[in-house]
């Protein structure tokens, strides 16, 4: 009878093992299915705004609502306001764009970082408290989008990362 028990045992601890095995692997293989449903969900939650007078597209969160009063596109909700214009130029780059614009206005870009969205040129930086993001985004065409609401500074981000021109 003790051939027996240990038998049962045994049985019952491999099965107990097996569960836990099963469990474990589970857990390893929802974990990124949880993140990429996560991911999903930010983008699904986001909205696409097209302009075409203004010829460029954003992603918008979904708290957000979109105004197109030409010359300006404003983006807002509770916390503020999101404000999106395209100007002319005569300069060839953005570089001398700012410059020119700096000198004409009497103002100097804080926290002054080159970057590039969707490949164009840009520069993100302060201005008088207001968080700026210029986009060179066509031979004589430069986007600039700011909020003088810190507490949007980062919705500007993602707002500003997502542009893309269309001609």
């Amino acid at each position: 009878m003790s051939k027996k028990r240990e038998n049962k045992f045994l049985s019952f601890i491999a099965v107990i093992i097996v569960i836990l095995f099963a469990g474990a692997i589970y857990t390893v293989v929802n974990s990124g299915n949880l993140y990429k449903n996560t991911t999903d969900n930010q983008q699904a939650s986001n909205q696409i705004y097209k302009s075409k007078a203004m010829k460029f597209s954003i992603e918008v969160p979904s708290d957000f609502q979109v105004e197109e009063n030409l010359p300006t596109i404003t983006v807002k909700n509770a916390k503020g306001v999101v404000y999106i214009d395209r100007s002319g130029t005569n300069f060839e780059n953005l570089e001398e764009y700012l410059e020119n614009l700096s000198k004409l206005n009497h103002f100097i870009i804080s926290n002054k970082e080159n970057v590039s969205i969707n490949t164009l040129p840009a520069v993100k930086g302060i201005i008088d408290g207001k968080k700026h993001y210029f986009i060179y985004a066509a031979p004589w065409t430069v986007y600039s989008i700011f909020t003088s609401s810190r507490a949007l500074f980062d919705d500007l981000d993602t707002i500003a990362q997502s542009f893309k021109y269309t001609p």
